[in-house]
């Protein structure tokens, strides 16, 4: 993986527009009182943060590291990994990998591919309970299974680094969800992040 000279310029300049247009987006929504209260900068600055790091594949070699050191602690070691780079080989716009030979999850025939999907769930809600580091880029292309039955996630490039307040939050919505106890789910969505606080009145009140 090797990247095209000039891309951090061309970020750059693209994130500088998106900004640019989005404080006056925002203004005309809220005039037009459409109710939507993302805050639009703050969305395009996390973006732009996580797509800059991006351009730094050292940080796609060690999040790939850390998921592979991670899940060996688990009960899914041995069934699902993360290609290795070769540092020696690899630097802050080169990255090389170890090749992996396998067929992208959803194409495969193979009469595992069930259980697979089961070990790809697993592995996210691993992610997302317990490292706290979740793979972000989940899309069919970066799911494969290889020819000794594992499953091998791909490009480590966009990772989501979850704090444990977070974690515990969600663990409780989910747990408020399923045991049909809603009161306290407006709550649990200000602690994740979805809803602004002070709106915990206004979700239940009404009809969602």
């Amino acid at each position: 993986k090797v990247q095209r000279p000039g891309m951090e310029e061309v970020v750059a300049l693209d994130l500088h527009l998106l900004k640019m247009g989005a404080g006056p987006l925002q203004r005309v929504l809220s005039a037009l009182g459409t109710g939507l209260n993302s805050d639009i900068v703050g969305l395009i600055d996390a973006w732009g943060e996580g797509f800059v790091a991006e351009l730094d594949y050292r940080g796609e070699a060690a999040n790939a590291k850390q998921f592979q050191e991670a899940i060996q602690g688990t009960p899914l070691r041995g069934a699902v990994f993360a290609p290795p780079a070769v540092d020696a080989c690899s630097s802050r716009r080169v990255l090389t990998s170890e090749w992996i030979y396998g067929d992208r999850l959803e194409r495969s025939n193979a009469g595992d591919v069930t259980k697979l999907c089961s070990v790809a769930m697993n592995s996210y809600l691993t992610m997302l309970l317990e490292t706290g580091v979740l793979h972000a880029d989940p899309h069919p292309g970066n799911l494969l299974r290889t020819p000794d039955g594992r499953l091998c996630i791909l490009d480590w490039g966009l990772v989501t680094s979850l704090k444990e307040d977070f974690r515990i939050a969600y663990i409780e919505h989910i747990a408020h969800l399923v045991s049909g106890d809603y009161d306290p789910v407006a709550g649990d969505l200000v602690k994740l992040g979805f809803v602004p606080d002070g709106k915990e009145e206004e979700i239940r009140n009404s009809e969602v």
